[in-house]
C-alpha cells in the first residue's frame, strides 16, 4: 500500500512538471501569434491609409481582433471569479490551441504573481492602452474615406502615430517574450532542482519501505515458523510432485509417524488408496496456476494401519519459499493444513441417519418416506412406470399402550418392524409415518403383485403373538393400497388416497387390504367427509357455527323444571344451513370434533352468563360431547376455566357422551366424568341401547341420566319389540338410580306409554322443535314454547 502511494506521488508529480513546461510552451506560441497579429493589423491600416481599399481595412480589423481576444482573456482571468467558458472562448478567438487552454487558465490563475511571470503579465497589461489606440486609429481612418472630402493632412498624421504606435508595440511584444523567455528558463531551472530533490525524496522513501517490507518478512517467516510449529492443526509441505519436504508436530501426532519417515514419504503414500483420485481435477488446475487453493475430505492411512478423516487445504506457494523450510528450493511448493474431521464427520453422518431414520425402529421416517415418493412418482412420469404405496395401521394398537404401558408399545412396534423387513423385499421402502402407522413403497410393481404383498403382510402380523406382563395380544393390521402412476396428480393425492383406503380397511372390519381403484365410490364418499376438515376449520374461523335448543319435558308436571340440548348448526359458504348429519359425521371420523366442542361449550357458557334470569331457572342444560374429544388431555382444564370465568354453576351443566365413544374410551370417559363430577357437573348416556355391550358398563360409569336412543322409540306404539326394549333399558336406568329420557317423542301415544311406563323425560320434535338457542335465552317462560304433540 505504502509503494503504490508513493509510485502515485511521482506520477502527480511528473504530471505536475509537464503542465507546467506545457503551459509555459503555450503562452511563447501565443505570443508570437499576438506578435503576428499585431503587426498585420499595423501593415494593412497603413496600406488602407494610402488606397482606402475596405478589403484592407476588414483584413486589419482581423488581425485586431486576435490582439483584443487574447487582451479579454486575460482581463477574465484577473477576474476575482473566473467564467472558465468566456475564458476558454476568448482564448480560442486568440488563435490558441483548444488543448492548451486548460494548462495556460491553470499556470496564470496559480502562477501570475510569481516572479519573472508577474513581469510578463504587466508587459500585456501595458498594451492594453496600445491595443485600444490601434483600434481608435482604424476608426478614423474608416471615417476620412468614408466622408468622401480625404484630408490628405490628416491621412498623413494618422500614419504617422500609426507609425510610432507599432514601434511602441514592437518593445513590448520584445519585453514580453524576454520575460516570458526567462520564465520559462526559471520554471525549468526550479522544477528540474524541485525534480531532483524530489526523486531523492522518493528514493529515501523507497528504501524506508523496502527496509520495513524486508523487516516485516522476516518477522512474518520467523513467526510463521513458529505457528508452523507450534500450531494444533497438521500442516505439510511438498513439492511440486507431491513430495513431502516439512512437516509439523501435529501432523505427526495425528498420523502417528514419525518427521524423519513423514519427510521421506509422499502424497499417495498418506491418502487412502480408494480417495486417491477425489480432487484430481482441481489439482490439475492448481499446477496449472489456475486456481490458488481448495480444500477437500478424504482420508489418510495412520502409522499405526489405521485412517483418519481430514478436510485439507491446500495452498500454492509460489517462487522460493519464504519459510525457509523448503532447503531453498525455487520450484513451486504447497502448503496443506489439516484437520481431523473424524469425529463431526461421524456426527455428520449420525445426524443424517436421525434426520431420516424413525430413532425407535431405526426405519425411515416420514420425511424421507415423502421425499422418496416424490422421486418415484417422477421416475413414474418420465418412464411410465407403475410403483405401489401401502399405508398399514395396526388394529387396537391403543388397548395395549392403555393395558401394558408404552415401553410395551414400543417393543411391539420393534418386533412388527421385524417382521415387515423379512416379508418385504431388500430395495422396497419401509417407513413409520408417526405412532403406529407404516409405509411401503413397492417400485415397478402391479396393483396385482402389491395386492399379494400386501395380504402377505396381514397374513405375516396376523400369525404374530405378542406377550408382555404374561399377557398375550394378537396383533391385526389394517392396509389401505394405492397404485403411483404417471396420472397421479402429485403426492398429496397419493398419501391422502391412502390414508383413506387404509380408513376404510379399518371401517370394515379391520385385518384386511383394502384396495383402492379408479373411480372408487367408496373412496370419493371418503374424501368428500374429508374435505369437511377444511370447511368446518373455515367455519368456526368465520363464525359461521350457531346454537339451537331443543327443549326436554318432564312426563309428570312435578318431575322437573327447564332442560333442554344445545345443538350446533352450520351454515355453508353460500348461507343455508348444512344438516348435522352431513359435516358432524366427517368431524367425528377425521378429528374436527374436539375444536367444535370447544366452541360450543364458551358459546353456551357466555349466552347464558349473558342471560342471568334465565340461568336463574334453568335446572340443566345437556351440552354433547364426542369421543374424539375425550382423549384430549386438555378438556378439563378448558371447562373449568370455562365454568370460571363466566361464573356459570356446575351444577346446572350436563354434558351428554354417547354410549358408543363411553365404552371406546371407558377410561378416559371415567376419569373426566369423576373430576366434573367433583366440581358439581352432570353426565348423560346419549343414544343408549344400541350397543347393548354397554351394559356391562354401565355399573362403572358415573352418570345422571340415560337418553334411550331414538330408534327404539320412534315406532314403539307400534313395533312390540321396540316396545320392550324401551321399557327394558327404562327398567336397568330406575334400578340403578338414573334419570331417563326418551329421544324422538313424535305423538300421543307414544308419550303416554313412556309416561305410563315411568320414563323421567321425553325429547322430540312431537312436544318441541328446536329453535335458535337466543330466542329460548329471550323468552321469560321456556315451557311456554312446549306444543301438544300430534295424535
Amino acid at each position: 500500500m505504502a509503494l503504490a502511494g508513493l509510485l502515485v506521488l511521482v506520477v502527480c508529480f511528473s504530471l505536475l512538471v509537464v503542465q507546467i513546461q506545457s503551459a509555459a510552451t503555450a503562452y511563447l506560441a501565443g505570443q508570437s501569434i499576438w506578435s503576428r497579429a499585431q503587426l498585420g493589423s499595423v501593415y494593412e491600416l497603413e496600406r488602407y491609409a494610402r488606397d482606402g481599399e475596405a478589403e484592407q481595412l476588414q483584413r486589419a480589423r482581423q488581425w485586431l481582433a486576435i490582439v483584443q481576444a487574447d487582451q479579454r482573456a486575460r482581463q477574465e482571468l484577473e477576474s476575482p471569479s473566473l467564467d472558465q467558458e468566456r475564458a476558454t472562448q476568448a482564448l480560442i478567438a486568440g488563435r490558441n490551441h483548444p488543448d492548451d487552454i486548460p494548462a495556460m487558465i491553470w499556470l496564470f490563475r496559480c502562477c501570475s504573481e510569481v516572479g519573472h511571470l508577474r513581469r510578463a503579465v504587466d508587459v500585456w497589461q501595458a498594451s492594453d492602452a496600445k491595443i485600444a489606440a490601434l483600434a481608435k486609429i482604424a476608426d478614423r481612418l474608416e471615417q476620412q474615406w468614408q466622408s468622401g472630402h480625404v484630408d490628405e493632412q490628416t491621412l498623413a498624421g494618422l500614419r504617422a502615430e500609426l507609425g510610432a504606435l507599432n514601434v511602441r508595440l514592437d518593445a513590448l511584444t520584445e519585453r514580453f517574450r524576454s520575460a516570458m523567455s526567462e520564465a520559462a528558463r526559471w520554471m525549468t531551472y526550479t522544477l528540474s532542482l524541485a525534480s531532483l530533490c524530489f526523486m531523492l525524496l522518493v528514493a529515501l522513501l523507497a528504501w524506508w519501505l523496502c527496509w520495513l517490507l524486508m523487516r516485516n518478512l522476516q518477522r512474518s517467516e520467523q513467526s510463521f515458523r513458529a505457528i508452523f510449529e507450534q500450531a494444533e492443526i497438521g500442516m505439510i509441505q511438498l513439492d511440486e510432485h507431491g513430495d513431502i519436504i516439512a512437516v509439523n508436530p501435529a501432523i505427526c501426532n495425528m498420523l502417528k509417524y514419525p518427521r524423519e519417515q513423514l519427510q521421506t514419504m509422499s502424497r499417495a503414500d498418506l491418502v487412502y488408496p480408494e480417495d486417491w483420485e477425489l480432487g484430481a481435477e482441481r489439482r490439475e488446475h492448481m499446477h496449472l496456476g489456475h486456481i490458488d487453493s481448495y480444500t477437500i475430505e478424504h482420508r489418510l492411512i495412520k502409522g499405526n494401519g489405521g485412517t483418519v478423516w481430514a478436510r485439507v487445504t491446500v495452498s500454492r506457494v509460489l517462487g522460493k519459499s519464504s519459510l525457509r523450510i523448503s532447503q531453498g528450493r525455487d520450484n513451486p511448493s504447497f502448503i496443506a493444513l489439516i484437520e481431523d474431521v473424524s469425529e463431526s464427520r461421524r456426527l455428520s453422518v449420525e445426524l443424517s441417519f436421525q434426520a431420516t431414520h424413525d430413532a425407535l425402529t431405526g426405519i425411515f421416517n416420514r420425511r424421507a418416506f415423502e421425499r422418496r415418493l416424490s422421486i418415484v412418482l417422477a421416475e413414474a412420469r418420465a418412464e411410465q412406470l407403475q410403483h405401489a404405496l401401502f399405508f398399514i395401521d395396526l388394529d387396537q394398537f391403543k388397548v395395549i399402550n392403555d393395558t401394558s404401558g408404552h415401553h410395551a408399545g414400543d417393543r411391539l412396534l420393534q418386533q412388527v418392524v421385524d417382521v415387515l423387513r423379512r416379508t418385504l423385499r431388500e430395495h422396497d421402502m419401509l417407513a413409520r409415518l408417526g405412532g403406529d402407522e407404516f409405509g411401503v413403497i413397492l417400485e415397478n410393481c402391479s396393483l396385482v403383485t402389491a395386492g399379494q404383498v400386501a395380504e402377505k403382510l396381514r397374513l405375516e402380523l396376523s400369525k404374530m403373538v405378542f406377550v408382555w406382563d404374561e399377557r398375550r395380544y394378537d396383533i391385526t393390521c389394517s392396509i389401505g393400497m394405492v397404485s403411483v402412476t404417471a396420472v397421479t396428480p402429485d403426492t398429496e393425492h397419493v398419501l391422502r388416497t391412502a390414508d383413506i383406503a387404509c380408513y376404510l380397511a379399518k371401517e370394515q372390519g379391520r385385518n384386511r387390504v383394502y384396495i383402492s381403484e379408479v373411480d372408487d365410490q367408496q373412496q370419493l364418499a371418503r374424501q368428500g367427509e374429508m374435505e369437511w376438515l377444511n370447511r368446518i376449520r373455515t367455519a368456526i374461523s368465520e363464525n359461521r357455527l350457531f346454537l339451537d335448543a331443543q327443549l326436554i319435558v318432564p312426563t309428570r308436571p312435578t318431575q322437573g323444571g327447564l332442560r333442554y340440548e344445545v345443538l350446533v348448526r352450520l351454515r355453508s359458504e353460500q348461507g343455508e344451513i348444512v344438516p348435522p348429519g352431513v359435516f358432524l359425521p366427517a368431524a367425528e371420523r377425521f378429528g374436527a370434533a374436539y375444536p367444535i366442542d370447544r366452541w360450543v361449550i364458551e358459546h353456551t357458557f357466555s349466552q347464558l352468563a349473558a342471560h342471568p334470569a334465565h340461568l336463574a331457572q334453568l335446572e340443566s342444560c345437556h351440552i354433547n360431547l364426542s369421543g374424539v374429544s375425550l382423549d384430549q388431555p386438555d378438556l378439563y382444564q378448558f371447562i373449568v376455566g370455562m365454568l370460571k370465568q363466566y361464573q356459570i354453576p356446575a351444577d346446572k351443566i350436563c354434558f351428554e357422551v354417547t354410549e358408543t365413544a363411553a365404552v371406546n374410551n371407558l377410561a378416559e370417559a371415567i376419569k373426566l366424568m369423576e373430576l366434573l363430577g367433583q366440581k358439581g357437573c352432570h353426565f348423560g348416556l346419549d343414544d343408549f341401547g344400541t350397543g347393548l355391550s354397554s351394559f356391562s358398563y354401565l355399573r362403572r360409569l358415573p352418570i345422571d341420566d340415560l337418553k334411550i336412543d331414538g330408534v327404539f322409540v320412534r315406532d314403539m306404539d307400534r313395533d312390540d319389540t321396540d316396545l320392550a326394549m324401551v321399557r327394558a333399558i327404562n327398567e336397568i336406568g330406575q334400578t340403578l338410580h338414573k334419570k331417563t329420557i326418551a329421544e324422538f317423542v313424535e305423538n300421543k301415544a307414544t308419550l303416554a306409554l313412556l309416561t305410563d311406563m315411568g320414563v323421567d323425560f321425553a325429547q322430540g320434535f312431537g312436544l318441541h322443535k328446536p329453535c335458535r338457542f337466543s330466542v329460548l335465552l329471550a323468552n321469560p317462560d321456556p315451557l311456554s314454547l312446549v306444543q301438544q304433540p300430534p295424535d
